[in-house]
């Protein structure tokens, strides 16, 4: 599906927990990792911002922060320093960032934050109001940080 679409494969990684939940550790192991996969389109070979620095396919942060949990706890809701990471080493300033899996829009709160462009689509009907009052409130915040 996403050759067609004109989106060139690139490659794999391990985004690996350092706090995991310990469900169930008594019965299998606890799941620390998760995968993640980078495309891009117009091309083969996309931005990389590394700086002349080796990047491996592995980061390794803590799941969300206590102050990123007050929009709504989404399931799978991802660390605004994981989007970082990947938003400033794979884009530059006015780029578009495409997240098809919004959830509770940390990367639209990122991409917005490092002056990107966000497209982003959610199925659930309650997590796409969360995530665009999410992003909407942090555009005020910022605005208002920008006046001052």
């Amino acid at each position: 599906m996403a050759s067609k679409h004109k989106f060139y494969y690139k490659t794999t990684g391990v985004w690996h927990k350092t706090n995991p939940m310990p469900r169930n550790m008594n019965l299998h192991f606890i799941n620390s990792t998760e995968g993640w996969i980078y495309f891009v389109n117009k091309g083969k070979t996309g931005t990389f911002n590394n700086k002349g620095k080796a990047i491996h396919d592995f980061i390794e942060t803590s799941v969300i922060r206590g102050n990123e949990k007050k929009y709504g706890i989404h399931p799978t809701q991802k660390p605004e320093v994981l989007f970082e990471h990947f938003v400033n080493l794979l884009s530059n300033e006015n780029d578009v960032i495409l997240d098809p899996f919004m959830g509770s829009g940390t990367a639209g709160i990122v991409s917005k934050r490092l002056n990107r462009n966000f497209v982003g689509c959610e199925i659930d009907k309650e997590y796409f109001k969360i995530a665009t009052n999410r992003i909407e409130e942090t555009l005020e915040q910022q605005i208002a940080i920008d006046l001052d």
